[in-house]
C-alpha cells in the first residue's frame, strides 16, 4: 500500500478544449501503482477489494463514493469508476477552485452523470484502456458528451456491419484505424449527448462528411471535435452551441 496520498498532478492531466471546456485525463495505470502497488501489473483479472481500508483513498473520495465502488466485483471496474470520478473532481476543481474531495457526482435515471452541487455545469465521463476522462463546460448552460476508445487494429470494419450505415461505410473506404475510431467515438459521444446510449439504434446516428445526422437529418445546434490525445487512442467531444 502507498505510504502517502499521491498528488493530483501525478495522476491527472488537465487541458482546455475548444467549445469552452476543460478535459481531465486520469492515468489509470498510475492510479493503480499509487494505491495498489502489489497488483499494479496484471490487475485486470483481480477480484474487487475492500476500498474502505486502502490508505489514501479517503483523501480523494468520500465514504459514499468508496462504498459505491466497492459494489463492483472486480478491481478493474472499481478502478475505472474511481478514476472517472477523479477526472470529474479534477476538471471541476480546475474550473471552480473548490477542493476535489468535496465534488460529488450524481446520475440521472438514464445514467447520465451530473454534478450534485454544481448542476449548472454539464459534465461527461468516459474510460478505455489506461485512461479515464471527464469534460466540464465553462458555460452554465447546454450539454456536453465525451467518448474515448483505445484503437484496436482491424476491429472497426467488423463492427461496422452492425454499427454503421452503408453511406458511412462507403465514406470510410480505405480509411485508417484511427479514422474509423474517430467516427465511432463521435457516434458514441452523440448518443451520450442525447442521453440515449445504446437505447437508440446505432444506425439512426450517422457520422458523415457533411456532419452528424440523426434519423436522416443533420443535427442543428451542436459542434464536435476530436482533439489530439495519447497515441493509440481516439477521443471525441460533442457539445451544444450557443443559441
Amino acid at each position: 500500500m502507498c505510504d502517502e496520498t499521491p498528488s493530483m498532478n501525478s495522476l491527472v492531466r488537465i487541458s482546455r478544449l475548444c467549445g469552452e471546456m476543460i478535459l481531465a485525463d486520469v492515468d489509470i495505470a498510475a492510479f493503480m501503482r499509487a494505491f495498489f502497488p502489489q497488483v499494479s501489473t496484471g490487475w485486470r483479472g483481480v477480484p474487487g477489494v475492500d476500498l474502505m481500508i486502502i490508505p489514501g483513498l479517503d483523501a480523494l473520495f468520500v465514504r459514499g463514493e468508496r462504498e459505491r465502488a466497492c459494489e463492483f466485483r472486480v478491481l478493474k471496474k472499481q478502478a475505472e469508476w474511481l478514476c472517472g470520478r477523479l477526472a470529474v473532481k479534477a476538471a471541476t476543481a480546475e474550473l471552480l477552485g473548490v477542493p476535489p474531495r468535496e465534488i460529488l457526482v450524481d446520475t440521472e435515471p438514464e445514467g447520465a452523470p451530473f454534478l450534485a452541487d454544481y448542476t449548472g455545469h454539464p459534465i461527461s465521463i468516459s474510460h478505455s484502456g489506461d485512461h479515464a476522462v471527464a469534460v466540464i463546460s465553462l458555460r452554465n448552460e447546454g450539454r456536453v458528451a465525451v467518448d474515448i476508445e483505445r484503437v484496436e487494429a482491424g476491429r472497426m470494419p467488423t463492427l461496422a456491419r452492425v454499427a454503421f450505415t452503408p453511406q458511412e461505410i462507403a465514406e470510410l473506404e480505405g480509411a485508417t484505424d484511427g479514422q474509423w475510431y474517430r467516427r465511432w467515438t463521435l457516434k458514441e459521444a452523440y448518443l451520450k449527448y442525447i442521453a440515449k446510449g445504446f437505447h437508440e439504434s446505432l444506425k439512426r446516428v450517422e457520422i458523415l462528411d457533411c456532419g452528424i445526422c440523426h434519423n436522416g437529418a443533420l443535427v442543428p445546434g451542436i459542434a464536435w471535435d476530436t482533439p489530439d490525445f495519447h497515441e493509440g487512442y481516439r477521443l471525441s467531444v460533442v457539445w451544444q452551441t450557443r443559441g
